[in-house]
């Protein structure tokens, strides 16, 4: 990633961005695939996803495929939660934020509600339950 000094907003706007694809993602199918957003020169959020050409790819395949192809400020995948973050459910959104200076693993952890079959069946939107969010200082996945 070009050196460039980041607004903090910008960052918000990115983490923003793919929490709120994510869960909406997860009410409308229960996971998600790996994907990102970039955030041009002139500030413009841009979603990013890869593909491998598998049907049921394998995440961890996906995202080193977003990393290899684009040079990304977030990324945004389906986890466990560590348990040392003592989060109120296990299953969360990561999404990973990295600029020049800053790296960051942000957990929105969530809980699925349980709905019957014919519910499912009928496509109606999962119920879905967020916890608070949970910053970490991490390392840089991009350049490090």
């Amino acid at each position: 990633m070009s050196e460039m000094t980041v607004d903090p907003g910008k960052l918000e706007e990115l983490l923003t961005y793919c929490s709120d694809f994510a869960g909406q993602m997860l009410r409308s199918h229960g996971e998600f695939h790996p994907f990102g957003a970039t955030l041009s020169p002139d500030g413009k959020v841009t979603a990013v996803g890869a593909w491998n050409g598998e049907e049921q790819p394998r995440g961890r395949e996906l995202v080193e495929i977003l990393v290899s192809s684009i040079i990304a400020a977030a990324l945004a995948a389906n986890v466990d939660i560590p348990a040392q973050y003592e989060a109120e459910y296990p299953d969360g959104i990561r999404v990973k934020l990295e600029c020049e200076g800053y790296a960051r693993n942000i957990y929105l952890p969530y809980r699925l509600g349980k709905r019957g079959l014919l519910a499912r069946l009928g496509g109606k939107p999962l119920d879905v339950q967020f916890g608070e969010m949970i910053p970490v200082e991490s390392g840089p996945y991009l350049r490090g």
